[in-house]
């Protein structure tokens, strides 16, 4: 048979034997559930991304006055613009040839090993997006803890979004600012991770490497000559939205107040406390008194131990809730009404946010899908018996309303 009908067999196997694969990738995004893409306030604006307006001031002409005076000049309600673009997200499944030519002999064992990769690859781009929720679109992964001069190993903050065998580049922070051109500090091309300690933080690369203290790990595919990684492409997570002093969608909250976040450093000198049910409601009653409340509380496990040292210490039950997906959770009661509070194992350690998810917003022209524009989704590797399947996605988070949300920082975890 021909290496035109094995492609051919190969485009219906991938369709037929994975189905819709954009559903199955956000069904397993835990931390997108009750995010869902809306067009309130929204206005497709093609390659520009997303415009909305944005609510920011009340109409201030109202007013008391005694018989026979002035009445108070017209006012009107305050908006402000606010505009993002849509990020690009790639992923690919490669096959060999001899596999590829299975599709016409052996129907059942192709249809077995592309399931077997294209599950794969849907796993690795649902945590990676799930991970991309709660960051702050600059990519960093970890952040350099111990200043390492020509060495192959380097302490971490963290190292829970690594893993052996990533590509990686190290990003000179303060070289870079906020520049979307990075300087990269790795020469050569692309570091692999060839060892973590978890119980330490200590990375091992396959090269060494020179910096400082808070330079960042990327995701990266960089070469000699070419620097190409997720430096400032990543979606703007809630790292980024939850914030009182950063511009966002093109509002600066130092002109426009009203376009602030609410935040909570409850340590002390550096050093992290236990949350109590007072600093959980006193920010829930901040947001509220700008006339919202959040309806969800996400947060990493440590500090929803944390909670739960603390519930010990003053009642015997807790509220419970029910979450999307079927789940029953522990929630947090206000006078508000009762939040749902989940833990998320890519929820950055010692925060909890505040969301209020009606105002955030997933943005996208189109689901996940195979590139397929030519007719196949299959592409032969130059040179090479070997076919690669390209998956993409044009999307990005945006929230219309940022008061709405805050962050709680400094918790330390429970035991």
């Amino acid at each position: 048979m021909s290496e035109g009908q094995n492609l051919a067999i190969a485009n219906v196997i991938l369709k037929d034997v994975y189905g819709d694969i954009n559903e199955q990738i956000n069904n397993a995004t835990p931390a997108l559930d009750g995010i869902k893409s809306t067009a309130r306030n929204i206005t497709q604006v093609g390659g520009l991304g997303v415009k909305f307006v944005a609510h920011v001031g009340r109409n201030t002409g109202i007013g008391a006055r005694a018989e026979d005076e002035d009445l108070p000049e017209a006012g009107n309600q305050q908006y402000v613009d606010g505009q993002t673009g849509l990020k690009s997200f790639y992923g690919s499944v490669r096959l060999t040839g001899q596999v590829m030519a299975q599709a016409s002999q052996n129907y059942q064992t192709f249809a077995d090993v592309t399931a077997e990769e294209i599950e794969r690859i849907r796993d690795d781009i649902a945590k990676d997006q799930n991970r991309q929720v709660f960051g702050d679109g600059t990519g960093t992964l970890a952040s350099i803890a111990v200043a390492p001069s020509a060495s192959t190993t380097v302490t971490m903050d963290v190292v829970k979004y690594l893993h052996v065998g990533m590509r990686v580049d190290v990003v000179d922070v303060s070289a870079t600012g906020s520049s979307s051109t990075p300087t990269v500090l790795n020469t050569g091309g692309y570091l692999t991770i060839t060892g973590i300690n978890k119980t330490t933080k200590v990375v091992t690369f396959d090269s060494a490497v020179t910096a400082a203290v808070g330079d960042a790990i990327v995701r990266s595919n960089s070469t000699a000559s070419s620097v190409v990684n997720n430096w400032r492409k990543e979606w703007t997570g809630f790292d980024a939205i939850v914030d009182d002093s950063s511009t966002l969608h093109g509002i600066d909250p130092a002109t426009t107040p009203a376009w602030a976040a609410h935040l909570r450093d409850i340590s002390s000198g550096g050093v992290a406390q236990q949350i109590t049910e007072e600093d959980m409601i006193g920010l829930v009653t901040d947001i509220a008194e700008d006339g919202d409340k959040p309806d969800v509380i996400w947060t990493d496990h440590g500090s929803w131990n944390g909670y739960w040292k603390a519930l010990e210490e003053k009642r015997r039950y807790v509220n419970k809730v029910d979450l999307d997906g079927g789940n029953r959770g522990l929630g947090f009661a206000t006078m508000f009404g009762d939040l749902p509070f989940k833990a998320d194992f890519d929820a950055p350690e010692g925060k909890m946010w505040f969301i209020n998810s009606s105002k955030v917003n997933l943005n996208t022209n189109r689901g996940w899908e195979w590139i397929d524009e030519d007719g196949s989704k299959w592409k032969q590797v130059p040179r090479r018996d070997a076919f690669i399947a390209y998956l993409r996605n044009y999307s990005e988070i945006s929230t219309y309303r940022r008061n709405t949300h805050g962050c709680i920082t400094g918790i330390a975890p429970g035991v």
